[in-house]
């Protein structure tokens, strides 16, 4: 079932990047969206700019995720598309000082994050005539990179993650899909940024995804790293580890 003009639309890390580009991209849509970000300027300039309402939400904290589910009730009635775009990476030399803190916290953001939202607003979305729940992973969920390990490993986690929900949630009627960029051009790719795609493009071939009710988008070049893994894993892993 196509999603309408009227969507209620919830996305976390909504306030930039690839979240950022789907906020917008549904509001022109005409859909309610509320966008969720850890930082109050970014939900302000979003709103003050664009007219996109949103809150504040540490998407590690109970209390966050439920003041997010009372809101989302409250603006919205409900909500029919969940997007996770909040993620953080964090270069890490495991032979080197690391604090375990910081590397919790980034599995807590970008693997427990989404887990913790869908269950605070599954009540919400089985009460949407056509409820789909977004998680976006990343190539790297294929085969990792050297310099950030636990942000590779938290997105595998997530790919699987994604795959049992959609097994556990179809009876339900709820659309569960991957979405799998390639390198976009974010915050989080500076430094690296050739060959990065807009955030823009992601976010129209996702929302084409959830449009058709699919359960996997690759975009790009994602799409290539898929094949290659599956018929040559050793040349895609040597492509992606120093990258």
């Amino acid at each position: 079932m196509r999603h309408q003009s009227g969507s209620r639309v919830v996305i976390t890390g909504g306030t930039r990047g690839i979240g950022r580009a789907l906020a917008l991209a549904y509001r022109a849509r005409g859909a309610d969206v509320l966008v969720c970000g850890a930082r109050p300027e970014g939900v302000r300039l979003l709103h003050e700019e664009h007219g996109v309402d949103g809150l504040c939400c540490d998407v590690t904290e109970a209390e966050d995720v439920a003041a997010l589910a009372d809101e989302v009730a409250l603006r919205l009635g409900g909500v029919d598309v969940l997007i996770h775009c909040a993620a953080i990476q964090r270069e890490v030399d495991i032979t080197g000082e690391v604090d375990i803190a910081e590397l919790e916290r980034e599995v807590a953001i970008n693997l427990l994050g989404p887990i913790r939202v869908t269950q605070g607003l599954l009540k919400l979305l089985l009460t949407s005539p056509s409820p789909s729940v977004v998680n976006v992973t990343s190539v790297l969920a294929l085969t990792p990179k050297r310099v950030a390990p636990v942000y590779c490993a938290t997105k595998a986690a997530l790919s699987s993650w994604t795959t049992s929900l959609r097994y556990q949630l179809a009876p339900r009627g709820v659309h569960v899909m991957e979405l799998v960029p390639p390198l976009v051009a974010t915050d989080m790719a500076q430094g690296r940024l050739a060959g990065a795609i807009a955030p823009e493009e992601v976010a129209r071939a996702c929302i084409a995804g959830i449009d058709a009710r699919r359960p996997i988008v690759r975009v790009g070049k994602a799409a290539l790293a898929h094949v290659i893994h599956r018929l040559a894993p050793a040349v895609l892993a040597r492509s992606l580890r120093d990258s």
